[in-house]
């Protein structure tokens, strides 16, 4: 079936082989689009961490350092930290510099 995720409610998409996870408040549903075709659709509205990750700037509440040395940031609703590569740092803190 056709199930309809409201943009504004998604909190991070995250890429897994062939489909994409859209994570909203409303739980967790599948896509089949690519991560760049999401980031070109909602610009400035998600922002790329991992290479299998784009958070909404929208729930963004901080980027922390973990005890393993990794940067992760937190969401709000959500749970889990999401981890952020060393190639996106710096341009998540540009990013959360202008929020």
């Amino acid at each position: 079936g056709l199930e309809l995720v409201p943009v504004d409610e998604v909190r991070y998409f995250l890429a897994d082989q062939k489909y994409v996870t859209v994570c909203s408040g409303e739980g967790e549903v599948l896509i089949d689009e690519t991560l760049k075709e999401l980031e070109d659709e909602f610009p400035g509205q998600f922002v790329r961490i991992h290479r299998n990750a784009l958070i909404s700037l929208g729930f963004l509440e901080g980027m922390e350092m973990s005890t393993a040395g990794h940067y992760q940031v937190r969401l709000r609703g959500v749970e889990d930290r999401l981890t952020v590569s060393r190639r996106h740092v710096a341009g998540l803190r540009k990013v959360m510099a202008r929020l």
